[in-house]
């Protein structure tokens, strides 16, 4: 597998991720969870925003 095809499949794994323990914090009430699943989303925010502008340079 290229490179591309991997940060597709590592994006879409966080992404997954992230929304599975925001449900699981607001089901359980536990800021922990919430804490981890808007991190990832932040993460992954970051990491598409970062392909997208180093696509736009190239």
């Amino acid at each position: 597998m290229n490179d591309k095809v991997k940060l597709q499949v590592f994006a879409v794994v966080c992404l997954v991720v992230s929304i599975v323990c925001i449900v699981v914090g607001l089901r359980t009430g536990d800021v922990m969870y919430l804490v981890l699943g808007g991190l990832g989303l932040l993460g992954m925010a970051m990491l598409s925003f970062g392909v997208l502008r180093k696509r736009r340079s190239s």
